[in-house]
């Protein structure tokens, strides 16, 4: 059932639906942490109210939901979690906008649509912001494929506190998040070295090796070894064809391939353990 969850929750995400704020918005976990901390505080209750509860009380619902019908309710609630989680909005649709506004060689809206969905700003043809770009898609997709990895591996409630967990690291108390940043480094950790491992499977795969020697086991770096990986693994074909701005960003539709043949990878091996399983 949490494969069928997981298929049906992506493909509901690259739907064009109007879905409800509380599903889109970029904030949304921030703002569930906001609420509780304006009346417990910012320390280790917040974190138990706002993330260890709520993961245990989606534990014994699952329990709790057995049979044929129970199942199928678990698949409902389920996949509005899931949804909340991972946002209404598509990562790889969002590049795929992005990359139609390069093929009609419009780079205003380029820029427009990279700043509403990105937040990158600046001129689209400067390498800079390209590169910015090309960083900031990859994380995104970096939390996407975390998250996969603890849902299929342990369920929705490990989902839940890995996704949430996250946000809690990025809060401004900083004082309040360092033990959070490292449970978010080690959480992360094996999902962003399958993440690599995948790449080298559909990209270069001995150029992708031959970079993370040295570099498989170590926790800290892991967006750069990530990005540098990414950057090695793809193949840049020469545009012969195509407007002048067009053949700028090849390079992130060449990084949308890479990761949506490395999502192809995943789904495969996530069906598998689930039949193994």
């Amino acid at each position: 059932m949490t494969f069928l969850m997981l298929i049906l929750v992506l493909g509901l995400r690259r739907l064009e639906s109007d879905w409800p704020h509380w599903m889109i918005n970029g904030q949304r976990h921030h703002a569930w942490l906001q609420i509780l901390a304006s009346r417990f505080g910012n320390g280790l209750l917040l974190w138990c109210l706002a993330i260890a509860i709520p993961a245990v009380l989606l534990g014994l619902i699952e329990c709790w939901l057995q049979g044929f019908w129970g199942q199928w309710l678990w698949l409902l609630l389920g996949s509005v979690v899931l949804l909340w989680l991972l946002g209404g909005h598509s990562e790889f649709r969002q590049v795929d906008e992005l990359l139609v506004r390069g093929r009609m060689n419009d780079p205003e809206g380029f820029a427009a649509l990279a700043e509403d969905e990105f937040g990158v700003q600046g001129d689209p043809t400067e390498p800079a912001v390209q590169q910015a770009l090309a960083e900031r898609i990859l994380g995104r997709e970096q939390q996407l494929f975390v998250a996969i990895f603890w849902l299929v591996v342990f369920g929705l409630p490990a989902a839940l506190v890995v996704v949430l967990n996250h946000s809690w690291s990025q809060r401004a108390e900083r004082e309040n998040t360092r033990w959070a940043t490292t449970l978010d480094h080690w959480l992360s950790w094996p999902a962003q070295r399958l993440m690599i491992f995948s790449m080298a499977l559909v990209g270069d795969f001995a150029a992708v090796l031959d970079y993370m020697r040295g570099h498989w086991l170590k926790l800290q770096g892991a967006e750069k070894h990530a990005a540098i990986a990414a950057r090695v693994a793809m193949d840049v074909p020469e545009q012969e064809v195509g407007s002048p701005f067009y053949q700028m960003i090849a390079p992130l539709e060449s990084l949308q391939g890479l990761l949506l043949r490395c999502m192809a990878v995943w789904l495969i091996m996530a069906a598998l353990w689930v039949m193994l399983s």
